[in-house]
């Protein structure tokens, strides 16, 4: 599984975060003690919302080794921005740059959208409820699939649409459903949806629910959440997220709106 922060407000505040979430990529001791190696080595990739304009990058390079693309990052969070970044660790899907994520869709319904995710899923259940061909997504993740499914059944990024149809995809969770997801819709406004959902199993041994946790950091101009480990390499007042919570995130055009539902 994989280590994935968003983070929306002042950029500068931002920065110690991407710092940590490298750190936490290189050296994590919650993967480690579930025998599973210390690092998040299989590719790394980010959208960055600012100032009107949309950066996504993916690359195959571990995050803690593509020092120009961080330092070009960290270089352009200046002002009120908007950052999510996943770096993998695969579980699914063939390791190469087309199961990097955020993915990036364009839906036949008017929105786009960005999407991460942590965990594993029923790939083949979720091939079965989209109505699509197996062999098509063969080398594809169960994250990819994912987010094909949102394209082809999700009907709006409105919370009552967001809720349906991640709830249907939550119920083929195999260990963690952790996502995060940036809409744009066809008039330009922007939202995020971020779920925080762990299976029953995993609840109930310290070492998979400290890996496999949430955080949410509220602060003033900040408001970020993020896997486990980058609370071991940026000092901060962190909550946890409760299992089964989803963040509805309206982007305004200098701070957030955050509603909180079960998921």
């Amino acid at each position: 599984m994989c280590r994935i922060l968003f983070a929306a407000g002042d950029g500068k505040g931002i920065i110690p975060l991407v710092d940590a979430i490298v750190k936490a990529s290189e050296n994590d001791p919650y993967k480690e003690r579930r025998g599973k190696g210390r690092q998040h080595k299989d590719g790394w990739g980010y959208v960055l919302l600012k100032d009107g304009s949309v950066r996504h990058y993916r690359s195959m390079k571990p995050i803690f080794e593509d020092f120009k693309a961080v330092e070009s990052l960290k270089a352009g969070l200046k002002g009120f921005s908007v950052l999510m970044i996943h770096t993998r660790a695969a579980s699914q899907g063939i390791k190469n740059l087309f199961n990097v994520q955020p993915f990036a869709f364009s839906t036949r319904r008017g929105f786009n959208f960005w999407l991460l995710h942590n965990g594993d899923l029923d790939k083949a259940k979720i091939i079965e409820l989209a109505e699509l061909d197996e062999k098509d997504l063969r080398n594809a993740s169960d994250s990819y699939t994912f987010a094909t499914y949102l394209c082809r059944r999700l009907p709006s990024p409105k919370l009552e649409d967001l809720l349906i149809h991640y709830k249907i995809i939550e119920e083929t969770t195999k260990s963690v459903f952790n996502t995060m997801t940036l809409f744009q819709s066809s008039e330009g406004d922007f939202s995020a949806f971020i779920t925080a959902k762990m299976v029953d199993e995993l609840l109930q041994k310290p070492e998979h629910y400290d890996y496999s946790k949430l955080l949410l950091l509220r602060e003033e101009n900040l408001f970020a959440v993020a896997s486990s480990t980058v609370e071991l390499y940026h000092k901060a007042h962190y909550e946890v997220i409760p299992n089964e919570t989803a963040l509805y995130v309206k982007v305004l055009e200098e701070n957030v709106e955050v509603e909180t539902v079960h998921l």
